[in-house]
């Protein structure tokens, strides 16, 4: 039995945190509205195209049935696409054929190969990114099967590992704080001072544990309605306080959050004198610090600085980390099987169109390549050396392997070694 299916090469190439600064990831940023336009200039040329793009990354996954895969034509489409020919550059860029593909792919879907592992929001831009492509049909037979694989895992990487769990950053740690200190805050006031992004990454979270009244308040008044108008719509009581005026609240708020850039203390003890006898707890984001550290003598004033939140991301961090070699397990062992059923594409005979029953020999050979693939599926991935060897002869081996499984000599004489 000899097949005559062209192989179908799974690759995939783009940038990310850790191959390309900011100032270079932020050039290849996708929009929403761009990502079906690129979608559409590829699709003539490949059988299968998916764009992931967030602040972190912007990695294209694709399905080729030409054994000529220039994989330069598509680097450049991608800069073309978005002007950024000044500023990316080749060295830029991550290169990979199929089993590392594979493995960049599900590496993301965990989170392990996020900035800050354990992010909660990767998996969700994922299926983002999926439905798009569904949409534009560019998604095919194996990239479907790739993304609900890599799912799969990302969400058994949520329920079964800590991975997830704590704070990844000092605004989640300083909501996280709060939240142990008060328990619910669905009936608290609370007050961020700043309209940066720690003050919107503390905003969000806040919304996210219902937090009863949320006051924003910056100096430059416009920024904080601005943040105010970008969060998610919730039930939270939400409002923009004057900065000439946000110390006229501190005798009503239960937790103050101050995150500004200022050089000087905008918070004393003589502030708070109208809230005697409440708790209140107030947490010093910033450097310089923003509140006097009279203040945290008061009796009732809990006062925390960054350093505090800096021990609960560590103690975090730490944690996650123990649970990492569970994850790449995780990853292992759908990568195998994976790879069992990506090469065995190649081999599939006109049964399975016609739908007609393989005859006994068909369905042996078939049975006889998996269980090859599964015996062997490390040393083959050792073939694919990706970002670590030469993209050219990563390919090579990629469609040597699929001639060798056509030809029937894999099993019989044996391929890696």
């Amino acid at each position: 039995m000899r097949s005559k299916n062209v192989p179908q090469t799974l690759f995939a190439f783009g940038l990310n945190h850790n191959t390309a600064p900011v100032e270079v990831r932020e050039k290849l940023y996708f929009q929403e509205d761009e990502i079906p336009e690129f979608l559409r200039l590829l699709q003539p040329h490949l059988a299968e195209c998916l764009v992931v793009s967030t602040c972190n990354r912007t990695e294209v996954y694709a399905v080729t049935g030409t054994p000529d895969l220039d994989i330069q034509y598509f680097k450049d489409a991608l800069v073309d696409f978005k002007g950024a020919r000044e500023i990316v550059k080749n060295e830029h860029f991550f290169e990979l054929i199929s089993c590392s593909a594979c493995q960049q792919l599900f590496s993301v879907a965990t989170s392990i190969d996020s900035k800050v592992i354990g992010d909660l929001q990767i998996l969700r831009q994922l299926r983002s990114a999926y439905s798009v492509a569904r949409e534009q049909r560019t998604a095919g037979k194996i990239l479907n099967q790739l993304l609900q694989r890599a799912f799969k895992i990302g969400k058994l990487t949520f329920t079964e590992t800590s991975i997830h769990e704590g704070a990844v950053s000092t605004s989640l740690a300083a909501v996280e704080m709060a939240a142990e200190i008060f328990g619910s805050l669905r009936r608290l006031n609370v007050l961020v001072v700043g309209a940066g992004e720690t003050a919107r990454l503390t905003a969000e979270a806040l919304l996210n544990k219902r937090v009863g009244n949320l006051l924003i308040s910056n100096r430059t008044r416009k920024n904080a309605e601005d943040l105010l108008d970008d969060l998610e719509r919730s039930d939270t009581r939400r409002s923009v306080v004057d900065f000439d005026r946000f110390r006229d609240h501190l005798d009503s708020v239960d937790i103050v959050i101050t995150s500004t850039g200022s050089e000087l203390p905008i918070l004393n003890v003589d502030d708070f004198a109208g809230a005697a006898g409440r708790k209140v707890l107030v947490i010093d984001i910033a450097v310089p610090r923003d509140v006097s550290v009279e203040v945290g003598r008061l009796p009732n004033v809990v006062l925390k600085n960054i350093d505090d939140l800096h021990s609960i991301v560590n103690e975090n961090h730490d944690r996650r980390l123990r649970d990492l070699p569970r994850v790449k397990k995780l990853i292992s062992q759908e990568m195998v099987d994976f790879l069992t059923w990506y090469y065995t594409l190649p081999l599939m005979p006109a049964y399975e169109k016609t739908r007609c029953k393989p005859t006994p020999d068909q369905a042996r050979e078939v049975l006889q390549t998996k269980e090859f693939l599964n015996r062997n599926a490390s040393e083959i991935h050792q073939l694919f050396a990706g970002s670590k060897g030469n993209f050219k002869e990563d390919l090579d081996n990629h469609l040597a392997l699929v001639r060798r499984l056509q030809e029937k000599r894999a099993v019989e004489a044996g391929l890696v070694g």
